[in-house]
Parts: C-alpha cells; structure tokens; sequence
C-alpha cells in the first residue's frame, strides 16, 4: 500500500510538473512514457528538466540578440548605401576586424570542438569579410567580420560554462543515443555527436541521467561518455 501511495505521488508530482511548466512541453512525451511504464526515478528529477528549460531558455535569447544585432548592423550598411554616404570605417579597420575575429573563431573552436558546425559558419563569415575587402566595400566587410566575432563569442561562452562544471562528460563516440529511460528499449529523444559536453545528474545501474548542454534531458550508457 505504502509503494502504491508513493509512486501516485510521483506521477502526480510529474504531471503537475507538465501542467506548471509551458516551456517545458517538448518533454511531455518523454514524461508521459516514463510514467507509463512506472519507471523508478525520484520526483527530484524534475529539477532536472526546469534546468534544463531554462538553459534552453537563456541559449535562445542569446541566439535572438546577437541576430538582432545582425540586423540592426546590416540595416545601418543598408541605410548608408541607400543614402550615397560613404562608410565611416577605413580599409585597416575592416583588416583589424577581420584579423581579431579570426582569432576569436579559432580560439573557440579550439574550446568548444563540439560547436564544429558553427565555427564552420563562423569562418565562412570571415571568408566573405575578405571577398568584400578585396572588392572595397569597407563597411561590408566589416559587417561580416562582426557576425563571426559575434558566433565565435557565442561558441566561447558555452565553452565557459563547460568549464565550470567540473563534473562534465563529453561523448566518446561519434553518434551516442539519448533515451527517454535507462534502457535500450526506451525510444531515442535524441542524438549526440562526438565530444558533446553533458551534464551528469543521476546513475541508475550502467546509465546516467544527463542534460545537454543548451540541449535535452536523457538517458546515456556510462561507457560512451568520458571525463575531461
């Protein structure tokens, strides 16, 4: 009667927690299939997933400002080009530019090898900063190299928060699935690539509940996953 009594209270507490949280929609059917098949885990792991809500959250808005940034510069080239004004930065500002963004890329990529896609756009950005130099267009090409510094920025800032976690894992294999439970017969929510960092919340047997980095919250074989 009494484990009866506690696992009602569980998944009261979970439902509750579906119920009380909008942002955290996107796990509703990892937690209506954990409650499904009764599943074992302690009603504090709903910490776990309005942590990682709200790192989703802060991640967002990261994202939406430095776009918004983006356009805000762009609009003032556009502006300035429309008008027949001439740009106010000079071909060695755009070479500084570019030169300091090219460093900060290549130092975040070095921090945050798991960011590989975005420090790929990043250079690109460079690489179109220099297309618009050779062509004179000063101020578009100092727009460019603003956007890289501004990824590389972004990309340098997850790679601290990385490190402030000293009980980080990275995975150890080029694709790991994450899983809505501690078992291979629970679905896949998602996939990790090599050297994504996680954060280690609980152990169950040979799996380990971890959040992702600005990502979801799942389920990983220990043995995929390596310390720093």
């Amino acid at each position: 009667m009494v484990g009866g009594a506690h696992r009602t209270r569980d998944l009261m507490l979970l439902a509750s927690l579906a119920l009380a949280l909008p942002s955290c929609a996107s796990y509703q059917a990892q937690i209506d299939e954990v409650c499904a098949r009764k599943a074992t885990s302690r009603a504090d792991d709903s910490a776990v997933y309005r942590s990682a809500s709200a790192g989703r959250d802060a991640h967002f808005e990261s994202e939406f400002a430095r776009l918004r940034k983006d356009l805000q510069q762009a609009e003032q080239q556009l502006a300035a080009i429309e008008s027949g004004l001439s740009s106010t930065h000079t071909r060695a500002d755009a070479v500084s530019a570019i030169a300091d963004a090219r460093i900060a890329v290549e130092r975040a990529n070095r921090r945050a090898a798991w960011r590989a896609n975005d420090t790929a756009q990043a250079r690109s950005k460079l690489a179109e900063a220099e297309r618009q130099l050779e062509a004179g267009l000063i101020g578009v090409a100092v727009f460019f190299a603003s956007r890289a510094a501004r990824l590389a920025s972004d990309i340098d800032a997850e790679a601290t928060e990385v490190e402030r976690h000293a009980n980080a894992r990275f995975v150890d294999a080029p694709r790991v699935n994450l899983r809505a439970g501690p078992s291979t017969t629970y679905r896949v929510i998602d996939v990790l690539t090599a050297a994504t960092p996680v954060f280690p919340e609980r152990l169950e047997g040979e799996w380990m509940l971890v959040r992702a980095v600005n990502g979801p919250v799942g389920w990983v074989h220990t043995a995929l996953v390596r310390q720093r």
